[in-house]
């Protein structure tokens, strides 16, 4: 770990997420099982990052949510191998007034991209028809060709 980075023990981060000690330590050994690295210190102790208690809090959370521990664990883990992080959202979305802005913003930047997808399609049918109409008279013209060369010097 970086110099600069706190470091935490199963019991402050136990504290921290409301749980037994015993309970963050099944779930880091969980974790491992499942491919999540924790840093460790010269004892074999786990060190816990803010990023590790984020994981491990996101854990807790989905277990709350009545996730299995293993399908919980298997999520975590996967997010992890990923590179992915378990970030707050950068827009504050509890805020109502940002949220509904957003959502305005939103539904504006949809209608729009409905009315170019709308133009795009009524151009292709356009240029679909123009297309038939061309295949059709070329056909017409080769037939007439076909007529025309077919028929008896007599038949003038």
């Amino acid at each position: 770990m970086k110099n600069d980075t706190k470091i935490y023990s199963s019991k402050e981060v136990a504290q921290r997420l409301s749980v037994q000690p015993v309970t963050i330590r099944k779930y880091a050994q969980l974790l491992e099982e499942k491919g999540f690295s924790f840093s460790k210190d010269e004892k074999g102790w786990r060190e816990y990052s803010e990023e590790n208690i984020q994981f491990l809090e996101y854990l807790c959370n989905m277990k709350s949510m009545g996730k299995s521990l293993e399908e919980s664990a298997e999520r975590v883990a996967t997010l992890y191998r990923m590179n992915l992080s378990i970030a707050q959202p950068a827009i504050p979305l509890q805020e109502e007034n940002l949220f509904v802005e957003f959502i305005k913003a939103q539904h504006e930047f949809n209608q729009k991209l409905m009315e170019q997808l709308n133009k795009i399609e009524q151009r292709q049918n356009e240029r679909d028809q123009n297309l038939m109409q061309a295949l059709r008279e070329s056909q017409e013209t080769k037939k007439q060709l076909i007529a025309a060369h077919n028929k008896k010097w007599w038949n003038f």
